[in-house]
């Protein structure tokens, strides 16, 4: 009961106390140190903490009691009055109270564990890896109060899960260890996707782990995003198909951790922005009907905390009045939820400039006069706005809404677009002067334009990542007979002075069918190493069925440095992949 008032009173003391030594020991306290020992001499007793030592006479001091085994030293002061003083003691396990597997009910492989620390001070969480240390998932967790409740992320299925709690002052450092168990469940999910580990050199990879973000069996399934380390292990998954909210929310691309430690996705089936936690509940939800929108695809947190939203505007129309649709973007302040910004790309760039039905390509993936420019990125580039549209390119506008230059097959755009678009140079610094080349009939070595574009990267105001497709290459229609296309990641260089682009290097080409995804898909600037992923999300060719891939490439000699393979029933792998850590740093 001492600990307990002493922890109920702690940094909130108002009663004066009259012995001057027992007001400098519990300042100590106060400040979440630790005593480390006490040495008595022939006059004073030295308590020696953390931090420093504190000096009082024997005659003040009527008796110390340590009680290491719960980590703290009492001391009774010759007027009676007693003091508890956390204290570095010998086995931490009965700082555990509680261990509550999968909490949220939406992930399995997760659980909280609640516990009471000696005083104030942090947990680093070490969930042990099955292979060895490798596979280690360790975090240290922000919250420094005594009584909390401590995530535990990166948990292995259908195992005894071996985790180390480490007690460590505010600063991080460590004060002793206690190890627990946690047995976990198998995953039992219906087409649940499967995967095959290729590659894995980790002393060249960025470190983290690689949030998959699988759609489902369909676009109307549940989405059921998972994390699988680089030793192809799954560590972490959110079963929406369990949540009264969420059992319908249809992610599209797919779960952005916020800078808060959050996720942020759109939902498809009912027009909303959501925000979940690491455990998937539900934090906050934002309609977008109500604004007159529908989701469609991406949503980016801007620098300024506002989100960036890829979206049908329900009332826009074409000039024959049928609606037109994944043409507008908004910005929305999430504080609020106000509509900041709308920007129509039909005011930008040319809604004539379309391909008509070849009779080949199915009409999902066809270009209509309703879905005449298909947006599906959304990103920033300095003060601009970088865009991505299936079947126009890549563009780069200001919030004012003015199209700053094109990266686009110069086919089809008419002379009021000419001056936007950007001449293509070669990686060896060749200009292109063949008009095969400049209007997209043709490639050459060292240039392609980008077809059917996803996830735009800026590097710098001049440099860009682009996962270039390959749809319809060269205008060729994919699903034509003796059709051997290719995806790539390709990074392109800009002078906007000068209007041209100029190709820096690309991989994919050399890997074929085995790469390329005519939809989804998407690249990744891994920014420890400088290495770029690469994940093709659809219909991929893989030694265990159609699916998706996933590659870690080092730009500068193009060596792959991991590769996963995976494969569902429906040939769709995933929308994107990001290599994260598994805890956000700020939880």
């Amino acid at each position: 009961m001492m600990v307990i008032l002493f922890y109920s009173c702690a940094r909130n003391r108002d009663a004066v106390l009259e012995i001057p030594s027992k007001q400098s020991l519990n300042e100590w306290v106060d400040k979440g140190e630790l005593l480390l020992d006490i040495t008595k001499g022939k006059e004073n007793y030295v308590f020696n903490f953390e931090g420093g030592k504190v000096s009082v006479s024997l005659q003040e001091i009527a008796k110390v009691e340590p009680q290491l085994e719960r980590w703290q030293t009492k001391i009774t002061f010759s007027d009676g009055s007693e003091l508890v003083v956390p204290s570095k003691g010998t086995d931490l396990g009965f700082i555990v109270e509680g261990i509550k597997l999968n909490p949220s009910g939406l992930n399995p492989l997760a659980a909280l564990v609640n516990v009471w620390l000696p005083t104030y001070g942090r947990v680093k969480v070490t969930v042990r890896g099955k292979h060895g240390d490798q596979g280690n998932i360790t975090h240290l967790c922000q919250d420094d109060t005594p009584k909390q409740g401590v995530p535990i992320f990166g948990l292995y299925p259908d195992y005894d899960n071996v985790v180390e709690l480490t007690f460590t002052s505010m600063k991080g450092i460590e004060r002793g260890s206690t190890t627990i168990h946690i047995q976990t469940n198998a995953i039992e999910i219906q087409d649940f996707p499967r995967w095959k580990s290729i590659k894995a050199e980790p002393a060249k990879m960025e470190p983290g782990v690689n949030l998959v973000n699988y759609p489902g069996m369909s676009e109307i399934d549940a989405s059921l995003p998972y994390m699988i380390d680089n030793e192809g292990e799954l560590r972490w998954l959110l079963d929406f198909k369990k949540s009264p909210e969420l059992k319908k929310l249809s992610l599209s691309i797919g779960l952005k951790r916020t800078k808060k430690g959050t996720f942020i996705a759109g939902d498809q089936s009912e027009p909303r922005i959501v925000e979940v936690d690491m455990f998937g509940n539900l934090k906050r939800q934002w309609d977008l009907r109500k604004l007159g929108y529908t989701f469609h695809h991406e949503i980016t947190e801007a620098a300024n905390s506002n989100f960036l939203i890829t979206v049908t505007k329900t009332a826009a129309r074409l000039v024959n009045g049928q609606p037109r649709m994944n043409d507008h973007i908004i910005e929305l302040n999430p504080q609020t939820g106000s509509l900041v910004n709308e920007w129509d790309l039909a005011k930008q760039l040319d809604t004539t400039r379309y391909v008509k039905p070849d009779g080949i390509t199915p009409p999902a993936f066809s270009q209509t006069a309703n879905n005449w420019a298909h947006n599906n990125s959304i990103a920033e580039i300095g003060n601009d706005l970088l865009v991505t549209l299936r079947y126009q390119g890549i563009v780069r506008f200001n919030h004012a809404g003015q199209t700053q230059w094109m990266i686009s097959p110069h086919k089809f755009w008419g002379a009021n677009y000419q001056s936007l678009l950007l001449k293509p140079i070669t990686e060896d610094g060749t200009v292109i002067t063949d008009p095969a080349v400049i209007n997209g009939d043709a490639s050459i070595a060292g240039f392609d334009w980008p077809w059917g574009p996803h996830t735009p990267v800026a590097l710098s105001e001049d440099r860009i990542l682009v996962f270039d497709n390959g749809y319809n290459r060269s205008w060729i229609p994919n699903f034509g007979s003796g059709v051997n296309n290719y995806s790539r990641v390709v990074e392109y260089k800009i002078d906007a002075a000068k209007k041209t682009v100029q190709q820096l290097w690309s991989y994919g080409k050399e890997r074929g069918a085995n790469a390329f995804s005519q939809a989804l898909s998407g690249v990744q600037y891994l920014p420890q190493t400088g290495n770029i992923l690469f994940f093709p999300g659809m219909g991929v060719k893989t030694s265990i069925g159609n699916g998706g891939r996933v590659m870690e490439i080092d730009p500068k000699t193009k060596e792959v440095l991991f590769e996963l393979e995976i494969t569902t029933g429906s040939g769709s792998a995933f929308h994107r992949v990001t290599r994260m850590p598994l805890y956000p740093s700020n939880l």
